[in-house]
């Protein structure tokens, strides 16, 4: 898939959809696991590395969230190993779209998303 494929804001709104489930129970995800719901979703065609999943996890910031102040969804989606987001991932969240303070940690935003996503 690219980001560029009719179906593709279908597959982002379907990642929005497992993210938030998982943000629900408090839990992160691996961008293995988050490809593999995918493909059980219609969507095999986006791998857990680079590429498309990059943009992916991008617009499933965005997503309802324009000026970038709502936590990051992606927040959430971890290395299996490390169980640390990737570096584009601090990348973006420092990026003047969402432009996080000096003193942010991926693990206040984690925070942040799984206590907004409880109140749901």
């Amino acid at each position: 898939m690219r980001i560029k494929d009719p179906e593709y804001p279908t597959a982002v709104e379907a990642a929005v959809v497992i993210l938030r489930e998982w943000a629900r129970r408090g839990q992160t995800i691996t961008y293995g696991e988050l490809s593999a719901e995918l493909a059980a979703r219609g969507f095999d065609s986006i791998p857990p590395h680079r590429g498309v999943m990059s943009y992916l996890l991008k617009d499933v910031c965005l997503h309802r969230n324009g000026d970038g102040r709502a936590p990051m969804l992606s927040a959430i989606v971890v290395n299996k190993a490390s169980r640390q987001p990737s570096d584009q991932f601090s990348g973006l969240a420092r990026s003047l779209l969402f432009s996080r303070p000096a003193n942010w940690t991926w693990q206040d935003e984690q925070q942040q998303v799984f206590a907004k996503h409880r109140e749901e």
